[in-house]
């Protein structure tokens, strides 16, 4: 279950594996490291603001650590 919710800052921290699903769509203007704030969760991906209108959705949570 993904512990983040709409509002709240997230660093994108992708795995290899991640990074290889997103690299190809329009979510490749992520940048490991950045912060992003959570626009909503959909069946435990996280959709990013900026990026609401992805055909893609969003990114499996566990790409991402929550901001302290």
């Amino acid at each position: 279950m993904c512990p983040f919710k709409a509002g709240e800052l997230v660093i994108y921290k992708p795995s290899d594996a991640g990074r290889g699903k997103s690299i190809m769509t329009d979510l490749a203007d992520l940048r490991p490291g950045a912060r992003y704030r959570v626009v909503r969760v959909d069946r435990d991906c996280v959709v990013l603001e900026g990026f609401e209108s992805s055909p893609t959705g969003g990114l499996y949570w566990r790409e991402f650590e929550r901001v302290d």
